[in-house]
């Protein structure tokens, strides 16, 4: 019973999140490409189930397919990544990434093709199973198979490094665009989606030990399957739910810094004109003004508020006023609106105990959306709670929320 479960685990839960997907009807073209990554999982796993319950005559045949999809998996995941921080449209020239899984798939499908029945025999039982004592003296086809199983242990723990090395790399530059535009970032970056690729990295280790040590280390062992099965299924519910949640990619950010022609024109314009001004009088006037609008109209306090925003409101461009507070303040548009905000928080915290809010209601006050991201970005800026941080600077307890 506990070998059956443990075997058919992570197929089932690939499964449950297929249907979840299919049924989605607000799928964008990320989340497609999540679906078409999941089914080629779905077909890894099942292939997985073949072995582990032991179908020794048929699985042959599908070795060859298992040799695909499981080269093609961490490739199909980087450019799921690609389409959420980097491709507005799906590049087919990106097929090449899956070279090393068809190369490989086909070379062991030909050599299926040519070998007899009675090497297949002999390779499945004392190869890929080791379930009796090898013969030693095998034929060339059963040695090239062999020479096989090694390419794809050396192909896949090469995957697996480029892609986590690449993917967090894209990561990385997609949430300082973020960071660069918007004031509020929460479900904007991507950093659930980092994690869940550190897991999958983590996830992958298992599997490069289990390639190394043969997956029958694990066939007849229910404890020792249990350890890949179980991480396997954790991480494919977190990546499934993860990229089920995540709606907000490269185009929408792209679509939320487009400007009416008129004003991207007359961007266009004054940043020519403006390229040799940042360190003159007008640039020190400029901020000025910026700080102004922060400190006495308080703008801060729109929650949404973006560098498009901040740039009308100045009659300059976005490009310019990113520069100005990269230069001037030494930090990104979303963290320099943020200390506005915080400064206000401990402002309010410095009122009169008739007078005091709930954090509720001095995050919502200060601009933030939610509790939840004034806790993280004051944690962040002054390294404890805004609870801890009220009680030790006014001596009254804290209001329950």
């Amino acid at each position: 019973m506990a070998h059956s479960l443990f075997t058919i685990m992570p197929a089932f839960v690939i499964l449950f999140w297929l249907m979840l997907f299919y049924l989605d009807d607000k799928k964008n073209k990320a989340k497609c490409f999540l679906f078409l990554f999941l089914s080629v999982a779905f077909v890894n796993y099942t292939i997985h189930w073949c072995y582990f319950n032991h179908n020794y005559k048929f699985y042959y045949l599908l070795d060859s397919i298992w040799v695909f999809t499981s080269l093609s998996v961490f490739p199909l995941y980087y450019y799921y990544i690609r389409l959420l921080a980097k491709d507005i449209e799906i590049d087919y020239k990106w097929s090449w990434i899956l070279i090393p899984a068809f190369s490989l798939a086909l070379f062991s499908a030909t050599l299926y093709i040519l070998m007899s029945p009675k090497e297949i025999e002999i390779f499945t039982n004392e190869v890929l199973y080791h379930n009796r004592p090898s013969s030693g003296n095998y034929s060339t086809l059963i040695k090239l198979q062999i020479v096989r199983t090694e390419l794809f242990k050396v192909f896949f723990t090469v995957e697996v490094i480029l892609t986590v090395f690449y993917g967090l790399r894209l990561i990385k530059r997609f949430n300082k665009k973020v960071l660069a535009y918007y004031s509020d970032v929460h479900h904007r970056e991507l950093s659930n989606i980092k994690s869940i690729l550190l897991f999958l990295f983590a996830t992958a280790g298992i599997s490069v030990v289990s390639n190394i040590l043969g997956k029958d280390f694990f066939a007849y062992n229910d404890y020792l399957l249990a350890i890949p099965s179980v991480t396997h299924s954790i991480v494919l519910f977190g990546l499934s739910y993860v990229g089920y949640k995540q709606s907000f990619s490269i185009r929408e950010l792209v679509e939320d810094q487009r400007l009416p022609d008129n004003i991207k024109y007359e961007e266009e314009k004054e940043e020519e004109d403006n390229k040799e001004e940042l360190l003159g009088s007008k640039y020190d006037e400029l901020y000025m003004r910026m700080e102004y609008h922060l400190n006495k109209k308080q703008i801060f306090k729109d929650t949404d508020l973006r560098l498009n925003d901040l740039a009308l409101m100045l009659g300059t461009n976005r490009t310019y006023i990113s520069r100005l507070i990269n230069n001037k303040e030494n930090t990104n548009f979303c963290n320099y609106i943020n200390s506005h905000r915080i400064a206000y928080a401990k402002k309010l915290f410095s009122l009169h105990k008739e007078e005091q809010l709930t954090l509720d209601e001095v995050a919502l006050e200060s601009g933030f959306s939610s509790q939840s991201s004034f806790y993280r970005v004051f944690m962040k800026l002054e390294g404890t709670s805004p609870a801890k941080y009220r009680a030790e600077q006014v001596s009254i307890p804290t209001k329950c929320e």
